[in-house]
C-alpha cells in the first residue's frame, strides 16, 4: 500500500492510503473512513502523519498474514492487540526483527533505517487513537448485527480501554531534546545579514534571486511567521497603513489555484503584523522590478498571485525555500565553521519571539503578562497554547542568570579591592 494525495475540485487536499500496484488504486476502507470522519477538519500534514502511522502497522500486519481491516470489521481486536506487542519490538529494533532472540522459519523482513524513539512514540500514539476509534465505532455495530451480546466477547466490551492500557507499556514518552537553543545570537544574525544582502560579494545566490531571498529572510525576522505562511503570501498582503506598514497573514491552505504538490499550510491563526517602512520599500521594489523572471528579455506573465516565485515562474515550494537556507548555511559554515549548528525557517521564528518579548519588557516597560499576551497575538497562537509561556520562562531564566552573574561579579570586585 502507499500514501497518496487527493485534491478535490474545491482545492482541498486529502491524504489517502491506497492499495499499491493498481492502475486506479482503491483506498483502504477503514483508514479512508477515519480520515473523512475523524480527521476531516485537521490540517493535511496532521492527517498524513496519522496515515503514515497506520500504514506502518498495516504493512507489518500484512507480512504476518493478518488483514487489519478484516479483523476490525469482524471485531477480532484480540488478534490485533496480540500483534501489537511484536510490532512495538519491531519498531524499537529498527524495523528489522520482531523477536530479539531469534526468528525461525519466517522470511527475513526488509531492513529499514533506525527510527528516533520520539518518532516511534508518535507512531504508537497515533495508532492508539486509530484503534480506539475503531473499537468504539465497530463493536457496538457488531452487537446490533448479532442480536445477542453473548456473541461479542465480554473481554472486549471495553476494548477501547484495553487498547489504551496495552499501549501504555510500549510508549516510552521520551522527553523532547531541548538542549539546542534555536534563537540566533547577534553574531549569527550579523553574518547572515551580511551574506544575504543584495549585491554583497559573498552572497551565494545569483543576482536575479538576491532581492527575493533577502526579502524572505527579513520577513521571517520581522514578523516571526512560519515558512508555510511566508510561502502563502499574496502580492497584496503587504501594505502601507495610516501608522505603519503591515503584513496580512490569511488561511489559504485549500487554494484551488495553488499548483504545488506539497501545499504550504497555515498552522496558526490568521493575523496582521506590523513591519518597518524600510522593509515595505524593499517589497515595493521587488514587486515592481524583480518578482517576475525574465524570459527572452521580457518579464514573464504570471498566473499566480503568490509573492515569492521560483526562477521557473511558479510559486516557490517548501523544498526551494529549504534549499535557499541550506545554501546559506553551507556558505556560513565554509566562512565560519561551527558558528551555526543548522539553519531553518523556524530558527528565525524563535529569534523573533525571544527578541520581541525582551523588547516589550526591557524597552517598553510592559509587565511579563501583557508582553506574553502580545506575543501570543502577533505569533497567532490560540488562547490555550503553551508556547508563549515557554518563551516567558526562557526570558525569566536568562534574566535570572544575568542578574546572578552581575551580583557575583560585584562580590568579586569587592574582594579585589
Amino acid at each position: 500500500m502507499k500514501l497518496i494525495q487527493c485534491r478535490y475540485s474545491s482545492g482541498q487536499r486529502v491524504p489517502l492510503l491506497v492499495q499499491a500496484g493498481n492502475a486506479a488504486p482503491l483506498p483502504i476502507l477503514i483508514p479512508f473512513i477515519y480520515v473523512q470522519l475523524k480527521l476531516r477538519y485537521r490540517a493535511y500534514n496532521t492527517a498524513a502523519a496519522h496515515l503514515r502511522a497506520i500504514q506502518a502497522f498495516y504493512s507489518y500486519a500484512e507480512s504476518r498474514d493478518l488483514d487489519i481491516d478484516e479483523a476490525i470489521l469482524a471485531c477480532h481486536f484480540e488478534a490485533i492487540l496480540a500483534l501489537l506487542d511484536v510490532y512495538a519490538i519491531w519498531l524499537q529494533s529498527g524495523r528489522q526483527a520482531d523477536n530479539l532472540v531469534a526468528r525461525i522459519g519466517t522470511a527475513a523482513m526488509a531492513s529499514f533505517p533506525q527510527i528516533d524513539p520520539r518518532t516511534r512514540d508518535q507512531y504508537l500514539r497515533l495508532l492508539k487513537q486509530y484503534l480506539s476509534w475503531c473499537a468504539t465505532r465497530y463493536i457496538p455495530r457488531a452487537r446490533q448485527a448479532s442480536g445477542a451480546l453473548s456473541k461479542v466477547e465480554v473481554a472486549f466490551a471495553d476494548v477501547a480501554d484495553v487498547v489504551e492500557r496495552r499501549f501504555e507499556s510500549h510508549i516510552i514518552n521520551v522527553r523532547p531534546d531541548r538542549t539546542r537553543y534555536r534563537s540566533l545570537t547577534d553574531a549569527q544574525l550579523q553574518i547572515i545579514r551580511t551574506l544575504i544582502r543584495p549585491g554583497a560579494l559573498e552572497n551565494p545566490f545569483p543576482k536575479r534571486l538576491q532581492l527575493r531571498n533577502w526579502l524572505m529572510i527579513e520577513l521571517l525576522l520581522e514578523t516571526g511567521i512560519r515558512r508555510g505562511e511566508l510561502l502563502k503570501l499574496y502580492t497584496t498582503d503587504i501594505n502601507q497603513g495610516a501608522q505603519h506598514a503591515y503584513v496580512s497573514i490569511n488561511d489559504r491552505e485549500h487554494d484551488p489555484g495553488d499548483p504545488r504538490a506539497e501545499e504550504p499550510a497555515l498552522k496558526t491563526h490568521g493575523r496582521t503584523v506590523g513591519v518597518s517602512v524600510q522593509l515595505y520599500e524593499v517589497y515595493e521594489r521587488y514587486i515592481q522590478s524583480q518578482r517576475r523572471p525574465i524570459r527572452n528579455g521580457k518579464p514573464m506573465k504570471l498566473p499566480y498571485r503568490y509573492l515569492f516565485i521560483s526562477d521557473r515562474g511558479r510559486p516557490l515550494s517548501i523544498r526551494a525555500l529549504s534549499n535557499v537556507l541550506d545554501r546559506l548555511f553551507l556558505t556560513i559554515e565554509l566562512a565560519r565553521s561551527g558558528l551555526l549548528p543548522t539553519l531553518s525557517a523556524h530558527d528565525f521564528r524563535h529569534t523573533f519571539a525571544d527578541r520581541f518579548l525582551a523588547y516589550l519588557v526591557d524597552k517598553r516597560g510592559y509587565d511579563l503578562e501583557r508582553a506574553t499576551d502580545e506575543l501570543r497575538r502577533v505569533c497567532g497562537w490560540s488562547e490555550t497554547s503553551t508556547m508563549p509561556r515557554r518563551y516567558a520562562s526562557r526570558y525569566l531564566a536568562e534574566s535570572a542568570n544575568l542578574h546572578n552573574a552581575q551580583r557575583t561579579s560585584t562580590a568579586w570586585g569587592r574582594l579585589d579591592s
